[in-house]
């Protein structure tokens, strides 16, 4: 005590650096502990660097042409598809090439040019029409499409007679009507996806056209695909025998242009009292020889089936694929 007296600076160093010494000896224990773990995870890090490298993840060379010819095939049937939806026939071409009408008074007299023509060539095929109808196209019965929408409903006028010249060639007794999806301006479309949303009546549904025009088609029936594929379905109700049935839709699988059926509808007509199809009669009964002489009755020979008129209705999309690379209309 009395050195520490004596030289007080001395052994208060001492013991400073005995205090460093100590902490410096824990810090390092500390250290070394951490160490061990980052030494541990890099070792982990090693194991799992391996493992990949082990797997070879990336592609041979052999590989790679292997995916760059299947590439290729798929892109090939992609292009063979879409020749296909860009039919070349006549009634394609002709469609392609048509003149879209400037103005809604132009468009009113192709409307109406077409009302005549399809009702003047149903009259000589001996098809039973309504005087007031317009062939899918009520609305614009005194005046035409509004601006914005002459091009959808022209196009849809094209088709419209394409699918009204198959029909009368098959010969039906009777059109019924034809109904097409409803064109919207963009404005009316907004309006039309707010009420939907809402969970409301839209004011534009598809009940709510003249005369029936309009219909919607089942989304989980249509081969639309937003972005990819665009549609345009009709659909088209008539009288007649199965036959009439079995020409249009033969007619329709020409493929004239890309028309896809999606339902077909028969309602049988000429029905009995009990509501059910008349039963076929019975055919002759078998006479060998002189009726007159061995007593047979003769029955007259009726056809086994009876041929009857059936309500056809058949619902169809035309189908166009969406040109991404096409570029966008220039903003004025």
């Amino acid at each position: 005590m009395a050195s520490f007296k004596s030289h007080p600076v001395f052994f208060t160093s001492i013991l400073l650096a005995g205090a460093l010494t100590a902490g410096q000896a824990w810090l390092l224990f500390s250290q070394s502990g951490q160490i061990g773990k980052e030494r541990s995870l890099i070792d982990q890090k090693k194991q799992v660097l391996q493992g990949f490298a082990s797997q070879n993840p990336f592609p041979s060379r052999e590989n790679l042409a292997t995916v760059e010819s299947s590439r290729a095939q798929v892109e090939k049937v992609r292009e063979e598809i879409r020749g296909e939806l860009r039919s070349t026939s006549d009634v394609a071409q002709k469609i392609a090439s048509a003149k879209v009408p400037a103005t809604s008074t132009y468009a009113y007299f192709d409307l109406s040019y077409y009302v005549e023509r399809v009702r003047a060539a149903a009259e000589a095929a001996s098809i039973r029409t309504a005087l007031d109808t317009r062939f899918g196209f009520t609305d614009y019965t005194k005046t035409g499409p509004e601006g914005e929408l002459i091009p959808a409903v022209f196009i849809q006028r094209q088709y419209a007679e394409y699918l009204m010249t198959a029909l009368i060639a098959s010969q039906p007794a009777e059109f019924v009507g034809l109904q097409r999806e409803r064109p919207l301006t963009a404005e009316q479309k907004r309006l039309h996806d707010e009420a939907v949303a809402a969970g409301q009546t839209s004011s534009l549904s598809a009940d709510s056209g003249t005369a029936g025009d309009f219909f919607t088609i089942d989304p989980g029936t249509s081969a639309r695909v937003p972005g990819f594929v665009e549609t345009q379905p009709f659909r088209i109700t008539f009288i007649g025998y199965t036959s009439a049935l079995r020409n249009f839709l033969n007619e329709l699988a020409s493929f004239k242009l890309p028309v896809v059926v999606r339902s077909v509808e028969v309602e049988a007509l000429n029905k009995d009292a009990s509501g059910q199809a008349p039963t076929p009669r019975p055919a002759a009964t078998p006479v060998f020889g002189d009726a007159s002489q061995n007593g047979a009755v003769v029955i007259e020979e009726q056809p086994l089936v009876v041929p009857t008129e059936s309500r056809f209705t058949v619902t169809v999309e035309i189908v166009s694929l969406v040109d991404k690379n096409q570029a966008p209309a220039a903003t004025p």
